[in-house]
């Protein structure tokens, strides 16, 4: 379900004013001001598509650039010191603040993978041991005599006594 209406590639949310019992919409995303009611759903439709269409309409009679929705850009305000954390994760990845901040947005958008194996390892005796996280586990034959196929959709944790 969703509050929110879709024109010409313009939003806006809607909300419910149960003092004066009607719709009140307003589009978001541009600077300039834009807002408009309706008692039943279909007369809240019709005046935002009325109010996206005068503006675009004044807009071309003045000679003004009506705004863009989402431009890609945007100022976000967080504290020093995760700024200062973004900003030397970025450094080590050689990539700039706004691609490494890009990725983290990119990332909260991506759905967990639910088909994730968990393979638990435990080795009851002493045996040389291994970070997991760090080496590279190309050859596990040296570890254990028993071949464990890994992939990449593996968590793997070791147990050790």
């Amino acid at each position: 379900m969703s509050s929110m209406l879709e024109y010409k590639g313009y939003h806006a949310s809607i909300e419910f004013d149960a003092d004066d019992n009607i719709f009140v919409g307003e589009v978001f995303g541009i600077t300039d001001s834009l807002n408009f009611h309706g008692s039943t759903v279909e007369e809240l439709k019709a005046m935002f598509e009325q109010s996206i269409d005068n503006y675009l309409e004044l807009c071309e009679k003045v000679g003004k650039s009506p705004d863009k929705e989402f431009k890609g850009t945007f100022n976000i305000r967080i504290s020093p010191e995760l700024h200062k954390k973004a900003a030397l994760a970025a450094a080590e990845q050689k990539i700039t603040l706004n691609q490494y901040v890009t990725k983290a947005i990119e990332r909260s958008f991506e759905q967990p993978d639910t088909n994730i194996k968990e393979t638990v390892v435990y080795i009851p005796y002493s045996t040389q041991k291994v970070d997991w996280n760090v080496e590279p586990i190309n050859n596990l034959s040296a570890y254990y005599n028993e071949g464990i196929l890994l992939t990449k959709k593996e968590n793997i944790s070791y147990v050790g006594s």
